[in-house]
């Protein structure tokens, strides 16, 4: 057999040697290692083995520099590359300045993957039978190396991990590197873990029903009789659960006759029978089981078969039309549907799914981390059921993975997630819809550092499939591009059924002290809280900041209480069931502490509570209404996994008055008795330091203010400020996103802003601040030299060096140059060169990060 050489990818390398590596392909292998092959290849001077995929096979070394090392072993083909996932991973390489292992662990779940173990046996004889394998002993080895091989020996094969924990890792590695170069001992690498799927038991009647009632009632069918009660009770059990099974099935349109299948642990739960008993039908003939394939799903809950007619208006009727001769024509396109919050957007994405469906092809739906609701997931599985498959970071493991299976196999030809969903391999991909797709949530902040709506339109081209955007208030990017025709704007200019846009006042927050009130909610917020309270209607609470008070300040020297491991204050937050008892929290770093008696700085006694965040807003309406029930939405009350979907689902069902919150609150959901929404430090996020500071206001404004008055009430929004006469508070009032783009596209043309021009973030991260001074003022050399010469052809703009907003964080100094350019072929040449040398020459520390066009600068 002729020598075959594999290229490999090899995972967790660093960006500076990410290339592809020759590996030999040995006998045993050869035919079984492909294209899209995950393996395990030994790799340094050491040889540690790493995971790797094979990006080609070829007759000849294509590096003849370094010597061949052969691959090690195989791992599953379920979790095979394919070559579309090759292109998605040469394009984000490019567009990003990833790792290959980065971009491909974006695509296939960590669990799915596994992780490599080290096995330690003795050696095998090859088949040869006067081939003797060498033993150790006490005259060849050492005591030590000894007592590890007869370990080894009793187990006959011993995982690197057992050996640790039984002499410890020191011993063990001598002892191994002992072992092994006297040939005592053999090495072996697999991957564990991996793609596993759940199987459960299932039980199935033998007999007739008629039979099973003979045996229940006492009597003999051919040589069976059952002597005991318990499994008369247990066959008994076995009969109901199969007859509601059978109403089901048949309530839901299907008909599996009378011998449905019946999970093994609802018949011991239902009939309080043991495993053993159910064993001993088995034994009789009267039950026969299998086992099943049973899919891990966080929503089993909704009731599929909801297929709601939506009666669409002339607008929507439009819009639909469009959008389906788009999707038919086969042809790449892409569409961005702009209509006003309520115009019922999702109306026209459900009757567009139903024909792409209907086309054969399949459909990725993205929605935003704070508008994937139990709502917005209930509408697409009850309407597609057990075709839809979900991906966000609140499933498992185990649910990523069955969900990555689900998806691949075909099973799920509808995607439902959040930004990395828009990798999930669909088979013949028709539709991908980024639904509120203004949100900076669709932007990676970590590697690889990738927007979805860019992976989005790589795959559409690619695939010839309809790229759909959808907002209340697009970003300026996408609106400027579908006025120049690059996507078909099509547009909602009225709100779905008989409702209206709410009733929107301005409360000028400057004239609250004048009338004796010193509280965070103004008198009009209150009056229309208690109105909307006593008429049965329910409000919604935005303050996008949580805790109690936003810092504890020293009246004396000025000083603000600050984190130990960062440059910010601490937050004051008050502890569960109390609001007189707290702590000190940083939102960076995670780091608590109890509240200091006195100053850190000066010592002084005095220390004063400073600004409010959502509890003292709980605190606050509990007092003015005593009687009504609240609940708070934010990252502290919605820690635990199910605590998202249980706030939502009280508030929907109208077990609580008013719900107070910070962003969670204000997107993606349909509260029909909602008439008020109140919103306070309204002008807060207008004076941040960054250019999208008015596009991100405008947005969050007319999204909260849509969540009032969605139905038949009419609805009502107070928004608290004490800039009331600002352009972007008056222009989110109106609904007028209109003149709001036109007026911010006019200033960033002025000032050269996205979309006029590109912007790269350089971070440098070190553990000292004198390094990271050094080698944020060397990184800004080098840039300077390489566009004073080698890409002299690439017009820049650069800022800096200067400290991050935040300079340091959980302990990490940090220094940012930022760029303005236009990124193409050459701009991120020059900036993967940086990189690439960056990381060649400074191994460890400091580290080097590149972000094109960042969420914040």
């Amino acid at each position: 057999m002729s020598v075959q050489y594999a290229q490999v990818h090899i995972l967790d390398l660093p960006y500076g040697v990410d290339r592809p590596f020759d590996y030999f392909v040995h006998a045993q292998l050869q035919g079984r290692v492909s294209r899209g092959s995950y393996v395990t290849v030994p790799f340094g001077s050491k040889n540690r083995y790493r995971m790797a995929v094979v990006f080609g096979l070829s007759d000849k070394k294509t590096d003849s520099k370094f010597d061949t090392k052969p691959i090690e072993s195989l791992c599953s083909d379920e979790i095979r590359v394919t070559d579309e996932m090759f292109a998605l991973c040469e394009f984000m390489q490019k567009q990003t300045l990833c790792t290959f292992g980065d971009a491909i662990k974006a695509m296939i779940p960590t669990s799915a993957v596994g992780k490599l173990s080290v096995f330690f046996s003795l050696p095998q004889k090859n088949g040869d039978e006067t081939q003797t394998a060498p033993t150790a002993t006490a005259e060849n080895c050492s005591m030590a190396a000894l007592a590890v091989y007869e370990f080894i020996s009793s187990k006959g094969r011993v995982s690197k991990t057992a050996l640790n924990n039984k002499f410890g890792a020191a011993k063990v590695a001598e002892a191994i590197a002992e072992l092994t170069e006297k040939s005592f001992v053999e090495k072996t690498v697999e991957s564990e873990g991996g793609i596993s799927n759940r199987t459960v038991s299932y039980i199935r009647l033998v007999c007739s029903e008629d039979e099973a009632r003979t045996l229940i009632d006492g009597g003999t069918v051919g040589k069976n009789k059952l002597p005991s009660q318990k499994q008369k009770e247990l066959l008994d059990s076995f009969l109901r659960i199969a007859a509601i099974q059978r109403k089901e099935d048949r309530d839901g349109g299907e008909e599996t006759g009378f011998y449905a299948k019946v999970r093994e642990a609802d018949l011991i739960e239902d009939s309080g029978a043991t495993h053993a008993q159910v064993q001993s039908l088995i034994k009789r003939g009267i039950f026969e089981s299998e086992r099943k394939i049973e899919w891990r799903n966080s929503y089993t809950h909704v009731k599929e078969g909801k297929n709601t007619d939506y009666l669409l208006n002339d607008e929507q009727a439009t819009a639909l039309g469009k959008l389906c001769e788009m999707s038919r024509s086969g042809k790449a396109g892409a569409a961005l549907l702009h209509g006003i919050t309520g115009s019922g957007k999702t109306c026209v994405m459900v009757k567009l799914i139903d024909d792409v469906l209907a086309q054969g092809k399949g459909v990725i739906v993205l929605l935003p981390e704070i508008a994937l609701t139990p709502q917005s997931v209930e509408i697409f599985c009850s309407r597609y059921g057990k075709r839809v498959a979900l991906i966000h970071s609140g499933l498992s493991a185990g649910e990523r993975v069955d969900s990555f299976s689900r998806i691949r196999s075909g099973e799920a030809d509808v995607v439902i997630g959040t930004r990395s969903a828009v990798f999930a391999s669909v088979k013949n991909l028709g539709l991908i819809i980024i639904d509120e797709e203004h949100e900076h949530t669709y932007k990676s902040d970590s590697n690889p550092k990738y927007h979805a709506r860019d992976i989005a339109r790589f795959r559409c081209a690619n695939g010839n499939a309809l790229l759909l955007l959808s907002s209340a208030t697009p970003s300026i990017e996408s609106y400027r591009k579908a006025r120049e025709g690059k996507y078909t704007l099509l547009k909602l200019t009225k709100r779905y059924g008989n409702a209206c846009l709410p009733t929107v006042t301005v409360s000028d927050m400057r004239d609250e002290p004048k009338t004796g009130n010193a509280t965070p909610l103004g008198n009009l917020l209150v009056s229309e809280m208690i109105k909307a309270y006593k008429n049965g209607e329910q409000s919604i609470l935005f303050i996008n900041r949580r805790g109690y008070n936003n810092f504890i300040s020293c009246p004396t020297c000025g000083e603000a209480v600050k984190c130990p491991n960062c440059s910010v204050a601490m937050t004051y937050h008050t502890k569960r069931g109390t609001y007189s008892n707290g702590e000190l929290r940083c939102h960076w770093c995670g780091a608590r502490t109890a509240l200091p008696k006195s100053c850190p700085s000066c010592t002084s006694s005095h220390l004063a509570k400073m600004g409010f965040g959502t509890q003292r807003i709980e605190e606050e309406i509990g007092k003015i209404l005593p009687d009504a029930s609240l609940l708070r939405m934010d990252t502290d009350s919605t820690s635990t996994k199910s605590a998202y979907d249980e706030i939502l689902g009280k508030f929907r069902d109208h077990e609580a008055d008013i719900l107070i919150g910070t962003q969670m609150v204000t997107k993606g959901h349909n509260f029909p008795n909602v008439t008020l929404v109140g919103v306070l430090l309204a002008d807060m996020s207008m004076y941040l330091d960054d250019y999208r500071a008015n596009e991100r206001t405008f947005s969050m404004l007319t999204q909260v203010i849509g969540r009032a008055g969605r139905a038949e009430k009419k609805g009502h929004a107070v928004i608290q400020t004490n800039n009331p006469d600002s352009d972007v508070i008056r222009l989110a009032c109106n609904q007028d996103y209109e003149t709001f783009y036109e007026q911010e596209i006019e200033l960033r043309r002025a000032l050269t802003f996205p979309p006029f021009c590109d912007i790269v973030l350089l971070t440098v991260t070190s553990e000292t601040e004198k390094d990271v001074t050094i080698s944020s003022t060397l990184l800004k050399s080098i840039l300077d030299s390489l566009t004073a010469e080698e890409y002299c052809d690439v017009p820049t703009v650069m800022f800096g060096p200067f400290e991050a907003p935040v300079f340091r964080v959980d302990g990490k100094y940090r220094m940012r140059i930022i760029v303005k350019c236009v990124l193409n072929r050459r701009s991120r040449e020059m900036f993967s060169t940086v990189l690439m040398d960056w990381s060649k020459k400074h191994k460890q520390k400091p580290i080097l990060s590149i972000d094109f066009n960042p969420t914040s600068i």
